[in-house]
């Protein structure tokens, strides 16, 4: 018996120092823990960013990172950017869609692809080292732990491949496909499928145990807490001893919705994001929430898989934010926002934001007019044609009147997207972040790889732009003004004669916001009216800083004369804008008469349409072509 467990452990010693020799998993460990031993001091600027011009692909990958290398998957491609220049060195395709994060060991590169194998690429040059077959698709990320390759496939099976021999060491078939990565946690590998199962296997590849799950919707990878296995399918959260299967929480935990993102464990407690907007701390010993994020209302459908590093848990909601939370869950650290969306940082009262940064815009706005002047602009609905009562609806959809008009809209589209929901892989899942020391990389929703660094160079201000005023207008429809930018240092009355408008509330003034560099701090966000402070509503999320001008109560007009509104603000670095817009109030106007839309011209003789080149009225139909 000792002579055994002496064996044992030289095995396990063995096996832990082929695991070390895996420089980067999915999910940071063999055990799918979701925690990094990675550093990261904020705030963190963007170093480069690098167009795939693959702008259609549906990417679910999370990037690998290698020492001077990141590692991203789009489309039916890899792509291998130099981690200081952001240049592509690399790009290799894989015959197929390639939902697979892919896994870094001894200078090679594993993933899976569409087009039924598991690759193995040199992580230097992208050449094709081998390919091994499953006859089905594999979205599944491997597992390298012990010198063995660990994946899953559509072809309903569990792998384990020698990875000096390139040869199986054992396969199981399991009821349905395999999405998600397998845990190994010593000599016991567990895996879940689509077919409502789970499974523990031991080193053989021998089931131990299995149990059926909630729904299909097995997403999420199982992870390893101690001798306990914690694992979700649809909005259940589970946990089993590892070795016989038996329950250790005496109910699983429900969230609110979906749980497709991965969880992540330190410190006895497990980690969640669900798809109603919310993530959750919970006891790993009794499966109890300790803290729930935000405490009240939602985020956007959390649909990644958190991580853990330094004392912050990072993850994305939805197609907007990649979030960093304390681990005790009172203050937002950083949001990592991908596509159009923000970086946040806020201190452990939640009070004070700490960081912030929106990631550049993939293409420029094209809806809202540019320039100088004060011509009354048409807008679509959103603007023009408000129903009495109904607040107006800023860029994005949000309400700036109303107490929870953003956490309402979030909570229709989320109910929305539930009731239209796919339970397709790919249709759940989105990339989540890769940590490595004082660097974050991450796929946004325009298939553009971003990098960070908290050494990279910023000496650029922010920049405000698009300005756009909003006044009621006759028969109750709302009208827009394009009013002219000026500088702080600018005459008072600069562009001021130019909108001449009455003061009848309510008043909308907003302006974009946005830095590329280290990210717009929000406390530096300031409102003057006149040199006197005004209030204001800055939207973080969506870049918007907003002057709003509706009193409550009795409704007083804005005073005559002419209303000099200064915005201000500065990035982490220090860099400070300010940019002014004015215009005249006057009393004696009465309302603003909507724009009329441009009535067709007609060219050629008058009363003769149907000449070449000509446009033709609503309702009028062009004259039949001539029977040949």
């Amino acid at each position: 018996m000792r002579a055994t467990v002496i064996i044992l452990l030289l095995v396990c010693a063995a096996g832990a120092v082929l695991a070390q020799d895996a420089t980067w998993l999915a999910r940071y460990d063999e055990i799918n823990s979701g925690v990094t031993d990675a550093g990261l001091e904020l705030p963190v600027s963007l170093l480069w960013k690098h167009t795939t011009g693959d702008d259609e692909a549906t990417v679910v990958a999370t990037p690998a990172i290698g020492p001077d290398m990141v590692y991203a998957p789009v489309g039916h491609s890899i792509y291998a950017i130099d981690r200081v220049t952001g240049e592509l060195v690399w790009e290799q395709s894989a015959g197929g869609e390639i939902y697979s994060s892919p896994a870094l060991a001894d200078g090679i590169l594993y993933f899976g692809s569409r087009d039924g194998n598991l690759w193995a690429v040199n992580a230097e040059d992208g050449s094709v080292e081998w390919r091994y077959p499953t006859g089905g698709p594999v979205d599944c990320s491997p597992v390298i732990a012990y010198g063995v390759c660990y994946f899953g496939s559509d072809a309903n099976r569990l792998i384990a491949l020698d990875l000096e021999t390139r040869q199986p060491i054992w396969q199981f078939e399991t009821a349905g496909d395999i999405k998600a990565s397998p845990l190994v946690y010593r000599d016991v590998v567990v895996v879940g499928c689509q077919e409502r199962r789970i499974y523990c296997l031991n080193a053989q590849g021998q089931p131990m145990w299995s149990q059926a799950l909630e729904r299909k919707a097995c997403f999420a990878a199982p992870v390893g807490e101690r001798t306990k296995v914690v694992y979700s399918s649809g909005r259940q959260l589970e946990a089993r001893d590892i070795y016989t299967g038996r329950v250790v929480w005496a109910r699983p935990f429900r969230a609110a919705d979906l749980i497709v993102g991965s969880p992540c464990v330190r410190g006895r407690r497990v980690y969640i994001g669900t798809m109603a907007g919310a993530v959750y701390c919970i006891d790993a010993n009794r499966g109890a929430a300790i803290w729930r994020w935000p405490a009240q209302g939602v985020a956007d459908p959390i649909t990644t898989s958190p991580v853990i590093v330094n004392d912050m848990i990072v993850f994305k909601a939805g197609e907007r934010d990649l979030i960093a939370l304390s681990l005790d869950g009172q203050r937002v650290l950083c949001v990592f926002k991908a596509g159009e969306r923000d970086l946040i940082a806020l201190s452990l009262d939640g009070q004070r934001v700490l960081w912030q940064y929106t990631l550049p815009q993939a293409e420029e706005k094209g809806t809202t007019p540019q320039g100088v002047g004060g011509g009354m602009i048409p807008g679509d609905e959103g603007f023009m044609g408000i129903a009495p009562g109904e607040g107006p609806v800023m860029p994005g959809g949000e309400q700036p009147g109303g107490p929870g008009g953003a956490a309402q809209q979030r909570q229709e589209r989320s109910y929305q997207q539930r009731q239209e929901r796919s339970y397709e892989f790919e249709d759940n899942i989105d990339p989540s972040v890769a940590v490595v020391d004082n660097a974050v990389y991450t796929i946004g929703e325009d298939n553009v790889i971003y990098g960070f660094e908290t050494e990279a160079p910023d000496n650029v201000p922010p920049r405000i732009a698009e300005p756009l005023l909003e006044v009621p207008g006759a028969r109750r429809m709302r009208v827009q003004f394009v009013p002219a930018l000026a500088d702080e240092d600018d005459f008072p009355e600069h562009y001021a004669d130019e909108i001449a408008i009455p003061g009848t509330p309510p008043v909308f003034l907003s302006l974009v916001l946005t830095d590329e560099g280290s990210g717009v701090d929000p406390e530096s966000v300031r409102v003057t009216v006149n040199g006197e402070v005004a209030d204001h509503s800055y939207d973080q999320r969506e870049g918007l800083i907003w002057y709003i001008y509706d009193p409550r109560g009795a409704a007083a007009n804005l005073s005559n004369g002419i209303k000099r509104v200064l915005f201000e603000a500065m990035d982490w670095r220090g860099n400070r804008v300010a940019q002014a817009v004015s215009f005249t109030i006057d009393n004696r106007l009465g309302p603003p008469e909507p724009p009329q839309p441009e009535r067709p011209t007609l060219e050629g003789m008058p009363g003769m349409p149907g000449m070449p080149g000509e446009e033709f009225p609503p309702g009028m139909m062009p004259p039949p072509e001539p029977m040949p």
